[in-house]
Order: C-alpha cells, then structure tokens, then sequence
C-alpha cells in the first residue's frame, strides 16, 4: 500500500470513530523535531566593583576570577566571574563564565557559559547547530539567548550555553557519579598523549580520583584490532550518540573540531563513554564578522570532519606549522576508525541520510532559522556590537548555506558509500625485528609502486618510499621497511607520495590509500586480511 493509500485509512478510521455527522479531525502533520524556540529573552545582570573590573580587563586571557553579583529574572545571587574562550577574549565582545558560591543556585543552577559569539555575523550559527543536534536525538547541551549587563551597561545578546557539569548529569539522566572529561586545548584526537603543542585532558568531576578509566579507554582506541572493533565499541561506547554527531558534523561542517574542546562523559557503573560535543560554532557555516557581509557559505568541506580523510587536515597543518614547527597533523583516531569499518560506516550514512530528509530538509531547516531570527532580529538592532550589514544578511546566509549543503552532501553520498575501495591495501603485518608489511593489489589494473609510501606514523610527515616496481591485480609485496612495528600495538599506513598540496605542493598528509591498525601482536603471529586480501575483515592467524 503506497503513502497516500495509508494515509487514507487512518482518515477514514478517524472519522468513523468520530461518529455519524462528526467533523473528521485533519490528519496529523509531520513532527517538528527541533527544540521548542523561546518566546521571551532573559537578562543576566552583572554587578562587578570597578576595581575588580580593572583586574579583568588588564588581562583577558588570566582565568582568575573576581566577585560578582548576578541578577536573573529578579532572583539574585553572588558568585565569581571570569572571561572565557580560547582566541576570542581580545575580540570586542567579551564572553563571560560565571560559578556561583556554593549554596547559590539560579534555575537550577550554578554555572554558566555566556558567549557572547561576536565572530557570528547574525549569532544564529551555534544556536541553530545546537538546536538541529539536538533535533537529531543527541547529547548536546542546551542553548537559549540571553541579554547580559555589566554593572548597568548593556553588552548585547548572548548564549546561555549549559555547562557541562555535575549539573548536566542530574539534568540529562546520566549516572550522578559519573567521571567528566574535557579534551585539553587543540587536542580532541584521542591520541595516547597530547604533542607539544597540545593540552592534556582535564578532569571535571571526580577530581580526586585517578586517570586508569582514560588512559585505558585511550589506550583501546589506538592499540586495538579490527577484528572485534565494532563489538568492542557497542560494549563501550555510546555508539548511536556518537555516530549520529559524526553525521552531524558533516552537516554542519564541524571540521575545527580539534580546537572545540569537547567531553568524554563515563558513566562508571554501566562502563560507557559518552561523547559532547562542544563550540558548534567552529562550524564552517559560521557567518564570519570579519568577512564582507556579501561572502556567500561554503558549501563543499568534505563531510569526513576531523579525520584522516579530511583535507582541512592537511590545510590546518600548513597554516599552524609556520608559527608551530612541532605542529602534527591532527585528526581523530576514532572518527577515522569508524569511517574505515564498512558496517559502521553504513550507519553513519543512514543518519546522515535520515537527517537530510528530517531536521536538515528545506522546509524544516529553514523554518527552525526563521523561527530563531524572530527572536535574534529585535535583540540585534539594542546590541552594541552588532554589524548592521551583517545582521541583514545573516538569516538569508544560514538558509543558503542549508539549501548548498544538503546539494553537495547528496552528490557525495556515492563516494562516503566508496570509501576504502582502493586497490592498494595493507594485507598483512608482523611485528618485531624480522616483522614486514605485506601490500596487495586488488584491483584490475598494475600498480606503479615507485610513488607509494609506507609509515608506522600516520602523522608522520616523512615516510618510507617503496622502490621501483610493478604491483599487478592480485599480486603481493612483502616489505621489511626501516622502522619496527610495535608488539605493544599501533597503526600502518601507505599514502601515495605522488599526491601534492596545491597550495603549497607538499607531500599530502591526509587521505591514505589504507590504513590499519592492531592490538598487542607477539612477534611471528600474522594480522591481516581474511580471504586472501579483498576482504575488509581482519583476523590473526599463524605465519
């Protein structure tokens, strides 16, 4: 039966239920999924002495404090307050985090996160990521604008973002005891360590207790096989959650995703990892301030946000390599891991999918933004810092950028499907002195190998370049490179060293041709590919 008969039944039975002569009630409409939109804008008045004032302003980038008093919706309460925000506390508009001393509480509450989101040409990008993401069924914290005043003085419309906190557990059902993560600063990879030019983890509650649940979640993410990585991953991850915000973020093009600082929330008893996303507005549809007013969205980031696919990998590393020679390219183990495995791969796409049809439709994206503008606008014309030219294009900018986006994801979707179909693939590795790296080409076509390269770093900016030779269909090479691989576990790839950077014609550091990784492996056990290297399963098995 097709779409319109069923929808014909149910009329039917309704109105045969309704009785002889009763008016049949209009079939329901399609569900609106996202947040219900304020009807009114509350106001967080700060009272702060004016030489505390001088102390914050003297230096925005301290994280000291100073008292405060804070007004809400006529309840007061005293506090600290301090500026927040990593590359925004010299920006016009100051962004402000707020703890109220203990026993003072405000809605139910004790911290908050106000961004003042200056960079946002129309302050709809994070409210608006925040609301679909939550449209989507995922745990995000809870956004709403807010007017905030400093000691009488309006500074504009702001967003009350939920801290993540004690707080948000209570609120969002989570297990009360449970040990909260924040990825340190430029450092949401998940990698076993932060680099030089990263921040550690910090531990948000649970503050007096150790590390192991981390180090051990982290050391499972990168030394694991791919034998058992989707069953492993259900066990301890929340997986839905996080496969539904990779599908997020390729709507949004969430691809500075390093910088967000985002939680790890692990529920102790159930031993699961929770996955929230944080400063959606480093979202590449954001409306930048500091552009002209008539640059349109970009529309065409490459929906593998923060992964080894990613091209934003290579951009973001040739851009922060000049001022950081440490620098590494920096992506996600995890994200990456999922994209590569086919089954979870599949139901990334059907999220994705199922959300370009629902919340990020035309008819329900774009009515959400003309919702959010009809409280945005009028706020906007009070706000001292807002760009008048900006402000009138901000809505018709987010609305184009959701009608180009959902275009360039559905010609995409064919290649995500593609993705791991190349014919070069890692078809086996041992470990220890005598360990190799066994390539095999599965395609139809021969392989020149002269251009490949083989690393035990996927970060590695240098890596072993094979020499001379033909690799035809069917056809292996076993290669004993110069580098150990680890029996402890740990990761192979190979790029393909002919591929350049346009901008700057650097080797490419992103996109290999395959990459695998493995667990603890004895020295002379074999890991690699089941039925003779087509496959996309792994095992172990003896030499």
């Amino acid at each position: 039966m097709g779409r319109g008969a069923g929808w014909w039944v149910a009329g039917l039975v309704g109105l045969l239920a309704c009785g002889p002569g009763a008016p049949a009630s209009p079939p329901p409409g399609p569900v609106d999924p996202y947040p219900t939109v304020q009807s009114s804008v509350p106001t967080f008045a700060l009272e702060v002495a004016p030489a505390d004032m001088q102390k914050l302003e003297a230096d925005p980038t301290s994280d000291a404090s100073v008292p405060c008093t804070v007004m809400l919706e006529g309840v007061r309460a005293t506090g600290r307050v301090r500026y927040r925000g990593a590359s925004t506390r010299d920006l016009p508009q100051k962004s402000y985090k707020i703890e109220l001393d203990p026993g003072q509480e405000l809605e139910d509450r004790d911290h908050f996160e106000l961004l003042a989101s200056w960079l946002d040409g129309g302050k709809l990008t994070e409210k608006f990521a925040v609301d679909l993401y939550q449209a989507l069924g995922l745990p995000v914290p809870s956004a709403r604008y807010a007017r905030v005043h400093v000691n009488g003085e309006p500074q504009g419309l702001y967003l009350d973002m939920e801290h993540v906190g004690k707080d948000w557990l209570k609120l969002h059902g989570h297990e009360r005891d449970a040990s909260i993560y924040r990825c340190g600063h430029r450092n949401c990879e998940l990698t076993l360590g932060p680099g030089p030019y990263q921040g550690s983890f910090e531990k948000k509650t649970n503050e007096d207790t150790g590390r192991e649940d981390l180090t051990a979640f982290l050391d499972w993410v990168n030394r694991s096989d791919d034998t058992r990585f989707e069953e492993e991953l259900e066990r301890r991850v929340d997986v839905e959650a996080y496969l539904g915000n990779l599908a997020a973020d390729a709507l949004i093009s969430n691809t500075l995703i390093e910088d967000s600082r985002g939680y790890w929330v692990h529920a102790l008893h159930a031993d699961r990892w929770t996955y929230v996303p944080w400063d959606l507005n480093n979202a590449r549809m954001l409306y930048w301030r500091t552009r002209s007013p008539e640059a349109g969205p970009v529309v065409d980031r490459w929906p593998q946000s923060f992964t080894l696919y990613d091209p934003e990998v290579q951009d973001l590393f040739e851009t922060r390599v000049a001022a950081r020679p440490e620098q590494r390219p920096t992506w996600s183990v995890l994200a990456t891991r999922v994209w590569d495995r086919p089954a979870l791969r599949a139901r990334v796409l059907a999220k994705l999918e199922a959300a370009l049809a629902g919340p990020f439709s035309e008819e329900q994206a774009l009515a959400h933004i003309d919702a959010l503008w009809t409280v945005v606008e009028p706020e906007l014309k009070n706000d001292p810092y807002a760009s008048a030219e900006h402000v009138q294009r901000a809505r018709r900018f987010l609305q184009d950028y959701v009608r180009g986006r959902r275009g360039y994801l559905a010609k995409e979707l064919e290649a995500l499907r593609a993705h791991g179909g190349g014919p070069l693939v890692i078809r086996e590795v041992t470990t220890g002195g005598a360990g190799y790296v066994e390539l095999y080409n599965r395609g139809t076509q021969a392989l020149e190998l002269g251009s490949y390269e083989v690393t035990n770093d996927l970060r590695a900016t240098a890596r072993h370049r094979l020499e001379a030779g033909t690799l035809g269909p069917g056809q292996a090479v076993r290669l004993h490179p110069p580098f150990t691989l680890s029996s402890d576990g740990g990761e192979v790839g190979v790029f393909d060293g002919a591929r350049r950077s346009e901008a700057t014609g650097r080797p490419v550091l992103h996109g290999p041709e395959d990459a695998v990784w493995y667990g603890p492996l004895p020295a002379g056990t074999v890991y690699g590919r089941k039925s003779g290297g087509a496959s996309e399963d792994f095992e172990r098995r003896a030499p």
